[in-house]
């Protein structure tokens, strides 16, 4: 399906139909190449795959040759230059606002015009980059190819783009969470018979622990057994305590990073582990930026919305991103009421800490009663509107975490 597909872009490219700096990689030198798909879903497809022998990720959407033919309608072939010139003006206006290095962002993208650097620009390059810049997750990449909380964006060829590609997500290592029920033993024609066993073990276990002495004197001896048992029957590597909170730093030093970024505040609206991942020198970074928007441009998505309840204002995750419905004017306010600062401390601190851990202790025990009195907190937080008042959050949630840290670890 692939090669077909790919066959196709080619003979595109050749016919001077589509551009990309990548194309010529692609098409003539074939020094791209595909490996495993990674995604099921029929809109965007990610691959596995190779770019002049180093590891990346490939990802290609249909909304692309949607928007290509839109693209051709708009755009002024007489004055192409300042047309697309005028074009991306607007545009990065309407996604940042007058951010203070808006100017220096235009620039930038206008100079990717010229996608080939022959000195010339073309109308199918203008074409194929403007196309490129509707697509949510590239815009973004590209505007903060420059941070180091970002994968590096690799370039593109048409409407296939190239991103880097980190070891590890966040969701393998922090996300893991073992039950008895994942455990796996017999062969797969007994898997009914198996589920019927596992079942029965589950509610005696279940019955066993309802009584708290015999609670309290076993658990320390289950955990340690599952360790035991989840490590004999998975790859996934077991985070330490201490590497757990360390995670949680650099979580809350990502997320702000990307929000202190001099085109003004972001908010992801499908926040999970399965978005950061960490690079070969443990650099952790946001890899998935197809719901990550502007807080300005967010606002504008908000505001547009009609709505007879607080149920219809949500962009993305309907968790995340909400708004509530102004009555008088019977759509949805601009203000987003949770920051992802705030999604990170209520929802996926909880799961990190609830997840396997290699020794039950007093110690682990204490962080994971701690946090619970943590995330309240964190549902009293006022809404997040600037920068200024992130740093302070993300601070303030910083010394709750080192103090649960230090008090934890003197048991």
């Amino acid at each position: 399906m692939v090669k077909i597909s790919m066959k196709k872009k080619c003979s595109a490219y050749e016919a001077g139909q589509v551009s990309g700096p990548l194309c010529l990689d692609l098409c003539k030198e074939k020094s791209i190449h595909f490996d495993k798909c990674l995604s099921t879903n029929v809109d965007k497809i990610v691959y596995d795959g190779e770019w002049k022998g180093r590891k990346v990720i490939l990802k290609r959407t249909l909304d692309w040759f949607k928007l290509f033919e839109e693209v051709h309608h708009f755009l002024d072939y007489d004055n192409l230059l300042s047309s697309s010139q005028h074009y991306i003006s607007s545009y990065v206006e309407a996604l940042f606002g007058n951010c203070t290095q808006c100017d220096k962002l235009k620039l930038r993208l206008v100079k990717h015009f010229d996608d080939n650097n022959d000195g010339k620009v073309t109308a199918t390059e203008v074409r194929s980059f403007v196309t490129l810049l509707h697509l949510q997750e590239p815009m973004m990449l590209i505007a903060l190819n420059e941070s180091k909380h970002t994968v590096d964006f690799y370039g593109y060829c048409g409407g296939l783009y190239v991103v880097e590609k980190v070891p590890y997500t966040a969701s393998q290592v922090f996300g893991a969470t073992w039950e008895l029920k994942d455990l796996s033993l017999l062969p797969d024609f007994l898997e009914q018979l198996e589920e019927i066993g596992i079942n029965m073990v589950g509610t005696i276990v279940d019955v066993v622990f309802a009584i708290p002495y015999v609670c309290h004197v076993l658990n320390d001896a289950l955990m340690l057994a599952k360790y035991y048992i989840f490590t004999l029957t998975s790859q996934t590597y077991i985070p330490n305590e201490q590497e757990k909170f360390e995670f949680v730093y650099s979580l809350m030093d990502t997320t702000l990073g990307i929000s202190s970024y001099p085109y003004g505040m972001l908010q992801s609206c499908d926040l999970h582990l399965g978005n950061y991942g960490f690079t070969n020198i443990s650099l952790l970074k946001m890899i998935d930026f197809d719901h990550t928007y502007p807080m300005i441009y967010l606002g504008e998505l908000l505001m547009q919305k009609q709505c007879t309840s607080n149920n219809d204002c949500w962009v993305g995750n309907v968790n995340q991103c909400y708004s509530w419905c102004n009555d008088g004017t019977g759509t949805c306010n601009s203000v987003v009421w949770k920051h992802d600062v705030t999604n990170i401390c209520q929802v996926h601190i909880p799961i990190i800490f609830r997840g396997l851990t290699i020794f039950a202790s007093e110690n682990s025990s204490c962080q994971r009663k701690a946090i619970f009195p943590l995330v309240k907190l964190c549902q009293s937080w006022p809404v997040i509107t600037s920068v200024q008042q992130l740093e302070e959050t993300v601070l303030k949630l910083k010394e709750q975490l080192k103090s649960i840290q230090n008090s934890c670890s003197e048991l």
